[in-house]
């Protein structure tokens, strides 16, 4: 049965030195700033729909834009939810493993998305260049789509990135090394 508040002995929170803290720092920025962009797609979202019903003046575009912004803002909390290891688990089958046992299959998981991630990347910065070089525009708006979709690109690599450092911690940790 999943717990409310797990054993904080099971929990693997390493001190991050160096190269880590950094990384530490830009993703949690990142994904503050994933959350600025929702604060500002809700209060647009209140500005039109108090536009529409008091005034017949809706903000032109708001669901192309709020699509737009729910993409990049949903993008830049995926690092964060890495680095911290807060993705979701289904441990129902894991819970009778040794720790080392469980840090192993967390280092195969990491380095799945790891590869995931990497392949997102590359592949949405090609998308990039393809909506840049067939000029592809939103229906409404008439917004450039390179211009949110480039703004995916450095959520997706901070995600590999982040992957990478849990990975090393996984794998530190079924080695019996101390993260």
């Amino acid at each position: 049965m999943a717990e409310l508040f797990p054993d904080v002995d099971d929990v693997v929170k390493p001190e991050r030195k160096g190269l880590a803290r950094h990384l530490d720092n830009l993703v949690t920025w990142w994904a503050l700033s994933g959350g600025f962009v929702f604060v500002a797609l809700v209060v647009m979202s209140i500005v039109s729909i108090v536009g529409r019903k008091l005034f017949s003046a809706p903000i032109d575009g708001d669901m192309e834009l709020l699509m737009m912004g729910a993409a990049v803002g949903s993008a830049a909390f995926l690092p964060a939810c890495e680095m911290h290891d807060h993705h979701i688990k289904v441990d129902a089958l894991t819970t009778w493993m040794s720790v080392r046992a469980r840090a192993a299959l967390d280092a195969i998981a990491h380095a799945l998305l790891m590869l995931a991630a990497i392949a997102i990347t590359w592949r949405t910065a090609l998308y990039t260049f393809e909506c840049y070089e067939n000029t592809e525009v939103s229906a409404l708006l008439l917004i450039p789509l390179r211009q949110p979709v480039v703004l995916l690109v450095p959520s997706f690599a901070l995600l590999a990135a982040a992957a990478l450092y849990r990975l090393m911690v996984s794998a530190q940790q079924t080695r019996g090394v101390s993260a």
